[in-house]
């Protein structure tokens, strides 16, 4: 089999895993995203490889991945972030299999992103990027080193994506359909087009680290990995949720969002109910789990003492929606309460078009040898560079709401 038929084989296969889990009722919009950008993936390798004849692989040789991936594989397991971080201490470049990964990921000179993860090889490969001036979600999931943050939380997906801007076309005016008497002329309007742009900007995470420390301490290694992704992943977090769109800041969710008014009334067990009931539109949204919602600490307090019935065993208001939304998530992110009331965000499913933050690969590495040189530290500041959420379907995927909670 040659590596064209072996592509469009795979292509097929992903096609009808993607029309099965569409006619699911509990696909949520991140597992259709995925499946779609599986098959566009597919295919479109499928398009560019030539047909030309490969001999088959030995018995046992195959496990369902080619061998560049396998050699991805091998070397994401032998990559260390020490090294890196090494490396930037003494000013000497990267060496080894580590180099060799990020010549792979395509982030030389810098740390990959998916390093960050657990020490385990990725199991699936990272297809190159467009060139630059384009963005393709080839792998449109949250990346490991963000999984648990609420941007995660809400459905958001984040790309890699190559040097340039990264763009975003949208039609803006879908073609007309309708049935038609016959010889009948069809329905026709010009197309129409928007172009959205991001441009990087600069996520930060700081630490002091000795040189003699990544030789003495053993678990030095993971303790890098959870220190960077932590700081990273917090102050990235806080800017896709809050960032109010004035340099350097990103445009957040809440600033992107109609502000809404207050609840004029406090909240009950049936007006917290409607009012995520009211965000299940039959377009964005096919029911309770295509809702997924932020709110703060003191709505939180709220909804655990809301009850349908004031009596022991009665199920209380947060545990209702708990057990209805896709994800419903407490977080420090979400403003603090105002005026008696405290607002929240709710991202819809919108038909599988996730939100995006795009992210370009690689984290940078950057020591200053000289501000705590007296102690004996340098100071390691790690760089990554993200761009503002892109909101496909704009207010009508993204929706604050705003109850009042006494």
């Amino acid at each position: 089999m040659t590596d064209k038929q072996r592509l469009e084989l795979q292509a097929a296969e992903a096609r009808k895993e993607l029309r099965a889990l569409a006619l699911k009722d509990d696909a949520t919009a991140e597992q259709i995203a995925e499946a779609t950008a599986k098959v566009d993936n597919l295919e479109a390798r499928a398009a560019a490889v030539e047909d030309d004849p490969e001999p088959e692989p030995t018995k046992g040789e195959g496990d369902g991945a080619d061998a560049e991936t396998r050699e991805r594989r091998e070397l994401r397991a032998k990559a260390r972030v020490a090294d890196f971080v090494t490396a930037a201490l003494t000013g000497q470049g990267v060496k080894g299999a580590s180099a060799e990964y990020a010549e792979a990921a395509g982030t030389p000179g810098l740390m990959p992103l998916d390093l960050l993860d657990t020490p385990e090889p990725e199991t699936r490969a990272v297809t190159p990027g467009p060139a630059a001036e384009t963005v393709t979600a080839t792998r449109p999931t949250v990346p490991h080193a963000f999984a648990r943050t609420d941007a995660a939380a809400l459905g958001v997906s984040m790309p890699m994506v190559q040097p340039g801007e990264a763009h975003f076309p949208a039609l803006t005016t879908a073609p007309p359909a309708g049935p038609k008497a016959k010889d009948a002329t069809a329905d026709s309007t010009a197309a129409a087009f928007s172009l959205t742009k991001r441009t990087p900007g600069r996520i930060t995470g700081q630490f002091v680290v000795r040189v003699e420390d990544l030789a003495l301490f053993p678990a030095m290694e993971t303790d890098l990995r959870r220190g960077i992704a932590g700081a990273m992943a917090d102050n990235l977090d806080a800017q896709v949720i809050g960032g109010d769109g004035t340099a350097p800041n990103l445009s957040g969710l809440f600033h992107q969002a109609t502000d809404v008014a207050a609840a004029g009334a406090v909240e009950t067990f049936g007006t917290g109910v409607s009012r995520f009931g009211a965000l299940v539109d039959g377009k964005h949204a096919n029911g309770w789990g295509d809702v997924r919602a932020l709110i703060g600490t003191e709505t939180f307090a709220k909804y655990v003492g809301t009850f349908a019935n004031q009596g022991k065993g009665d199920v209380s208001l947060y545990d209702y929606l708990m057990g209805k939304l896709g994800a419903l998530r407490v977080s420090t992110r979400v403003p603090a309460k105002a005026s008696n009331a405290q607002k929240g965000i709710a991202v819809l499913g919108a038909q599988g078009q996730p939100i995006t933050v795009p992210v370009w690969k690689g984290v940078e590495l950057i020591v200053d040898p000289y501000t705590q040189a007296a102690k004996g530290q340098r100071v390691v500041t790690a760089v990554t560079l993200v761009g503002s959420p892109f909101i496909p379907y704009g207010t009508a995927q993204v929706v604050e709401i705003h109850p009042k909670i006494s």
